[in-house]
């Protein structure tokens, strides 16, 4: 279904008009179907104002991403408070398995896009991605182990992408076989075995 076409919009509207119209368009037609004349048209809005309100195609999917990854990072951020480091790790770790196993479709969708995408520089969206997974999970890990009163035996930077490659494993793993034992049995293993570099100060 089209979503309203309004009036004059701020800008902020515009941009999440589009880009839930993107979303659905690379949900039901893939990488090959995202294109600003099907996401304007999805929307219910004139093509001119995709110009508006990204300027670009390489714009508008960075913007898509960058919206995917603030909800996926938070999860990190609402792990419960609690000093034991390795329940932290794993209630964090389940979330995020979880938001794929909430939708595959979606994240598989999403995954084609940043694979393939680049910006308007011709730099990797991957990369920007992996850059930004990066930061948010070492940030998260220092904020545990001041809690947890213990220290990396690492540097917490290579501790993140230990996290991080692990866990994009486990989610593979996942997405082969939607076994869901086995994907819930390897986040505990990974909790425990990323516990393990914490050592008590």
């Amino acid at each position: 279904m089209n979503l309203p076409a309004a009036g004059h919009r701020p800008v902020d509207e515009r941009r999440a008009q589009l880009l839930d119209a993107a979303l659905q368009v690379l949900r039901e037609q893939g990488l090959a179907g995202l294109t600003t004349r099907a996401v304007t048209t999805r929307a219910g809005v004139p093509h001119g104002i995709f110009h508006y309100a990204f300027g670009s195609k390489a714009a508008l999917v960075r913007a898509l991403i960058d919206r995917e990854l603030t909800g996926a990072t938070a999860v990190w951020d609402v792990a419960v408070a609690t000093d034991d480091l390795g329940t932290a790790l794993r209630q964090a770790l389940r979330a995020q398995l979880d938001i794929v196993r909430a939708d595959p479709p979606r994240q598989a969708a999403l995954h084609e896009l940043i694979r393939a995408a680049r910006d308007d520089d011709g730099v990797s969206t991957a990369a920007w991605e992996r850059g930004r997974y990066l930061v948010e999970i070492e940030r998260q890990l220092v904020t545990w182990s001041q809690r947890a009163r213990v220290t990396w035996s690492a540097p917490s930077a290579d501790v993140a992408a230990l996290v991080l490659s692990a866990t994009n494993g486990v989610i593979q793993a996942w997405a082969a076989d939607h076994d869901d034992a086995r994907a819930e049995a390897s986040v505990d293993l990974l909790a425990r075995g990323i516990a393990s570099l914490a050592d008590p100060t």
